[in-house]
């Protein structure tokens, strides 16, 4: 998918094996969010029956609000995006709360797109819930995360990188890897394997890195600089598809961050190496676009439109730029070309009515 630029039944019951489960059971408050009425009352069920009976329920955001700011609250699980709820706003905000830095906080959704996932995952979220969710998954993402200490292994890995880190600076590539391995059954951590991929790219052995780097990015899907490494062992390679991709959503990521500047370096390595994609042409057009130079933004939607004609998107998108300039007309025109394009496009259609309106 080419992103345009933004756009304004339980049935099982579930035992507490342990004394400690129990007395954490019995103290945490679980706030549940969620405007659809039969939604909000299964998950209520649900988690009562995994031992939670301390729950919360509300139908808007506000209403969360004012129960975070009164409450003590040990879990929330909350409706991604609804009429009444914008569950990324409300995990940002909470986020910045110490009290809530660290809190499990779950998004429901019927189908998270990657996107949702990569905004989800910036935002901080601990995990996400595909509804309507079984009895079992409840139990399996809930329990697990409330009131988990830190463990022990997990300090004595963040030694170890930094240890093994040094080493690699000094050349000493063996002791580097003996050190990392002896993480390995402590406990998964995602930098071990970027830096065991980092020293078979150094080696030369790139299909080795690669395998390292993907592990890496399987215990963390968000781990940019890991996709881009992947992407240069692909190029050493000669596969320069699988490079491209890799890149690409290094890429999307900064981009999703508001790292710009990097996902511009990567964006123009990708081109200067001889591809030319519409997700490259398109990402930079938003990134100039986001910089006020009207004129490279242009530049580079045109170039993507070259590649696929037939992509709304970047009509609307072209569309923003015209608004950016007020040149309304051409605006007009562009946004029509996204409705033609896509007869469902809602923004491109509302942006035409608020013109014809006089109100752009």
């Amino acid at each position: 998918m080419i992103p345009s630029e933004p756009r304004s039944n339980p049935t099982a019951q579930y035992s507490v094996n342990s004394e400690s489960n129990a007395q954490t059971t019995a103290a945490s408050n679980i706030l549940i969010i969620n405007d659809d009425t039969k939604t909000l009352a299964g998950l209520t069920k649900g988690i009562q029956r995994l031992g939670f009976t301390n729950t919360i329920s509300v139908q808007t955001d506000e209403k969360a609000v004012i129960v975070v700011d009164k409450r003590e609250v040990g879990c929330i699980v909350c409706a991604y995006e609804t009429k009444y709820i914008n569950g990324i706003s409300f995990l940002k905000m909470l986020r910045k709360k110490d009290k809530y830095a660290d809190t499990p906080f779950f998004l429901t959704d019927p189908a998270f797109t990657t996107f949702k996932v990569l905004k989800a995952g910036h935002a901080g979220v601990t995990g996400l819930l595909v509804m309507p969710c079984t009895l079992k998954t409840l139990q399996d993402k809930i329990t697990a995360n409330i009131d988990k200490p830190k463990e022990i292994v997990v300090t004595n890995a963040e030694k170890q990188i930094s240890k093994g880190s040094d080493l690699i600076s000094k050349g000493k590539y063996d002791e580097a890897i003996a050190g990392f391995k002896l993480m390995v059954n402590q406990k998964d951590n995602p930098e071990y394997y970027y830096n065991i991929g980092y020293i078979k790219s150094i080696q030369g052995k790139h299909s080795e890195a690669i395998a390292a780097f993907r592990k890496a990015t399987q215990l963390d899907r968000l781990f940019a600089k890991a996709y881009e490494q992947m992407g240069r062992a692909y190029r050493a390679l000669g596969q320069n598809d699988k490079a491209d991709e890799c890149l690409g959503y290094a890429a999307q990521i900064h981009l999703e961050r508001d790292n710009d500047s990097q996902a511009e370096d990567i964006l123009n390595e990708i081109l200067q190496l001889g591809s030319e994609s519409l997700n490259v042409f398109n990402s930079l057009g938003v990134i100039y676009r986001k910089r006020g130079d009207h004129s490279t933004a242009l530049t580079h939607y045109k170039k993507a439109l070259k590649i696929h004609p037939d992509e709304p998107n970047i009509y609307y998108n072209i569309g923003r730029i015209y608004l950016d300039m007020k040149d309304t007309d051409k605006a007009r025109e562009f946004f029509q070309k996204a409705v033609e394009t896509d007869s469902t496009f809602k923004e491109a259609r509302q942006v035409l009515k608020a013109i014809d309106l006089g109100v752009l």
